[in-house]
């Protein structure tokens, strides 16, 4: 399972992990979901523990995909890939009823994130953490603005009559996405992994590595 140490030119295998075992918890996260609102059983999704782990297994998603930004040759056109399965998501769940329309959900934060990210690796470290904090702030003045559109809703401004099953607006989600990329310039100044061993390719890592199939794939 463990072997020797890595070189630079391999993937860096502590974020496959650690993208696999979250992936894994947002499949039974979902699972969860399905079992409250498609098939009825009360078993208070959205509220309590397992909110606090959905919430934790967002930020940290959304951490890690800054942090890959690090390794990417071309972090716009992913970015682009991501946000065009976003739309897909949202033009199936729309087909397939009000109760289920995703119209912001974490793939299309995240795809924007990863197109705006060539810009974001150029703000300074000090800066990038600072505007970091000042995002994670707006969760606290967002939810109080009130608004009679819809139309800055993937800002997270919206009215009651706004809906989406599944809702990761950029204030004040995008925070973890810049925070990740500020962890990376400490964490991952040599490109390589911060252990001096590695473990083989694995299910975990697998799953990490194609993170943006299975979440397109689990679902259905």
């Amino acid at each position: 399972m463990i072997k020797g140490k890595n070189t630079s030119s391999e993937r860096i295998w502590e974020i496959d992990v650690l993208r696999g075992i979250l992936v894994i918890i947002m499949v039974i996260l979902h699972i969860l979901y399905d079992l409250e609102f498609v098939y009825n059983f009360p078993i208070g999704y959205g509220t309590g523990f397992i909110d606090k782990i959905r919430i934790l297994d967002a930020t940290l998603f959304i951490m890690v995909s800054g942090i890959s930004t690090k390794f990417s040759k071309n972090s716009f056109r992913r970015g682009l890939v991501v946000f065009f399965a976003a739309l897909f998501i949202s033009l199936v769940t729309f087909i397939a009823g009000r109760d289920y329309f995703i119209s912001f959900g974490i793939l299309h934060l995240l795809g924007i994130c990863m197109m705006v990210s060539p810009l974001l690796k150029k703000i300074p470290t000090p800066w990038l953490l600072i505007l970091s904090l000042i995002i994670a702030g707006t969760r606290f003045i967002v939810s109080d603005v009130n608004v009679f559109h819809n139309y800055f809703f993937m800002f997270g401004f919206h009215n009651d009559k706004f809906i989406s099953a599944d809702y990761y607006p950029i204030f004040p989600w995008a925070w973890p996405f810049l925070l990740g990329i500020a962890l990376s310039r400490f964490i991952y100044k040599e490109k390589k992994s911060i252990f001096k061993f590695s473990v083989r390719d694995n299910h975990i890592s697998r799953l990490g590595r194609h993170s943006l199939l299975v979440y397109l794939i689990h679902q259905p």
